[in-house]
């Protein structure tokens, strides 16, 4: 699983004041424990803001926890045995191995795609319409037979066992558990 995240943007002492600002630790605590001058100390938490776009520096924990929470649950979806995706802004944010293998792609060959590139023409207009009132917090069904799209074209029957909308990376998005019909 590839992860271009905040923590990722940061350098290592970066990570190391951030993990102390995690624990609550006080800018004058931190100084002691790494032994960096205030004024270097300050200038990291500045990096920390800018890299993470954040205004304040409880701001810039409060993304970053986020962001760990949000890995910690992706890599607990990534072991589930049916096919999970996660779709935002209509591309493809996540897809576990189980997803990539009933769609026939490479791992991490779903990220970033259309996500009605994966569906079957005939079912494109009703994903995309059940797609719009989720994001939108109306009611859909959440178990329905769809036909979906391989990588090399063919289609296979599918049954979306469950979707709703989820909060990904602080945005509304799309859950889905998909299994293979055989």
């Amino acid at each position: 699983m590839k992860s271009d995240g905040k923590w990722d943007k940061l350098d290592p002492r970066e990570r190391q004041i951030a993990e102390l600002l995690l624990q609550g630790k006080s800018n004058a605590a931190i100084c002691a424990e790494v032994f960096l001058s205030r004024a270097r100390v300050q200038d990291c938490i500045k990096g920390i803001l800018i890299k993470t776009g954040a205004d304040s520096t409880r701001g810039a924990i409060a993304l970053l926890v986020g962001e760990r929470e949000t890995l910690s649950l992706l890599r607990v979806l990534e072991q589930a045995s049916d096919g999970v995706i996660i779709i935002q802004d209509r591309l493809v944010k996540f897809a576990n191995r189980a997803m990539e293998s009933i769609h026939e792609y490479e791992p991490n060959g779903m990220t970033g795609k259309y996500f009605l590139d994966l569906i079957a023409p005939a079912s494109r207009d009703v994903m995309s319409k059940r797609y719009e009132l989720r994001v939108q917090g109306e009611s859909v069904p959440t178990t329905y037979a769809i036909r979906i799209l391989c990588k090399g074209g063919q289609e296979k029957d599918a049954m979306i066992a469950s979707a709703g909308q989820i909060s990904y990376c602080g945005r509304p998005a799309i859950l889905g558990i998909v299994v293979e019909r055989i």
